[in-house]
């Protein structure tokens, strides 16, 4: 048995259903069996940058990139022929166009409705800019990781284990050597050689998570990557490290986000800039801190490296998660200039702390 609604109740039933139409998150589309666009949210203006006015009783394919519009006619008509609800172009990257006439990547569901005999189709636009950058850095840290953990498991087998091998057969020499001074001559030498074991242990912990940065904070523990870098030969570029005023230190994880940053942009410039200078200029003040790395290198084009090239996406994220912002100046032949900035304000964990 049907429920009698009064025409008051059914006032409210549809004045309830627009709002939640125009409150979804998504941008919401109705459009007819033509392709025709006969109703919209807000979120659709916000997604594509156009009026209402502008694209009421227009063709959807407005809102597909022009190279792909006769195809999605295509497959709208064959849509329309058997609608039901599902996503759309499963498998598919889809992409939206702004009228600007730039794309983004889109998720599309589609639901037909019966509206006075006549049936329309609910198309829901999510914009997933943000879930596949989140999915790229996803990757790009995963393999990150994976390459730390294969570059110190090189350095386990490739320096200690020989150094340990090493050892233990000088310490068999020496057991079974019958003359005093060749034994102490090779404990001599094993004294060195554990020296130099302990040494290396400590720059594999230096690589995972430098000491200075707790202990002195993040100035101090990139000038200490510096000296480290030039102690070791690594580095055969000039680097100067320029310290502003002080101000009060971040928070450790935010701390470690900058050191990070300034220790990739180092690292390209030695691996791939052929760089004869590096300026790294480190600021501080009442607003947060700032870090600078600039060299004289060939440079490069940051639209043609892509996300992975140079460990960009790295630090990127690391700086958009300390609630901060990375900018890379460079272009062939004219160097490269990469800059942090991160925020003291809310950045919450220990707190500001004094330099």
């Amino acid at each position: 048995m049907k429920t009698a609604r009064s025409p008051k109740s059914e006032s409210l039933a549809a004045e309830a259903l627009r709002a939640v139409f125009d409150a979804a998150p998504d941008g919401m589309i109705v459009v007819d069996q033509e392709g025709r666009i006969r109703a919209l949210n807000a979120r659709v203006e916000e997604l594509f940058g156009y009026d209402p006015e502008e694209l009421i009783g227009g063709d959807v394919e407005i809102l597909v990139p022009l190279e792909v519009g006769s195809q999605h006619r295509h497959d709208r008509a064959k849509f329309s022929s058997a609608p039901s609800a599902r996503p759309m172009g499963v498998g598919l990257d889809l992409a939206g166009r702004h009228k600007s006439g730039a794309t983004f990547p889109v998720d599309v569901s589609l639901s037909p409705v019966r509206v006075d005999g006549e049936t329309l189709v609910i198309a829901a636009v999510r914009d997933v800019t943000e879930r596949n950058r989140l999915r790229e850095w996803g990757v790009s840290a995963l393999r990150a990781a994976e390459e730390e953990r294969e570059r110190i498991a090189l350095e386990l087998h490739d320096d200690m284990a020989q150094r340990l091998a090493a050892l233990m057969v000088h310490l068999r020499l020496a057991r079974q050597s019958p003359d005093e001074d060749e034994r102490e001559s090779l404990m001599e030498g094993m004294r060195g050689e554990i020296q130099e074991c302990a040494e290396a242990v400590r720059r594999i912990a230096r690589g995972l998570r430098p000491p200075a940065l707790d202990e002195v904070g993040v100035v101090a523990a990139i000038q200490a990557h510096v000296r480290s870098l030039r102690d070791s030969g690594e580095m055969r570029m000039k680097v100067e490290v320029e310290r502003g005023p002080g101000a009060p230190r971040l928070n450790r994880d935010t701390e470690l986000a900058l050191y990070r940053v300034v220790q990739e942009a180092l690292a390209n410039a030695m691996r791939h800039a052929e760089a004869a200078d590096v300026i790294v200029r480190i600021r501080t003040g009442p607003a947060g801190i700032s870090a600078m790395v600039e060299d004289d290198g060939r440079g490069f084009d940051p639209t043609q490296v892509g996300l992975r090239g140079l460990g960009i996406v790295g630090m990127r994220e690391r700086a958009r998660n300390a609630g901060g912002e990375l900018s890379i100046d460079s272009h062939p032949g004219g160097g490269t200039r990469v800059r942090v900035m991160i925020p003291s304000i809310g950045s919450g964990g220990d707190g500001d702390r004094p330099d």
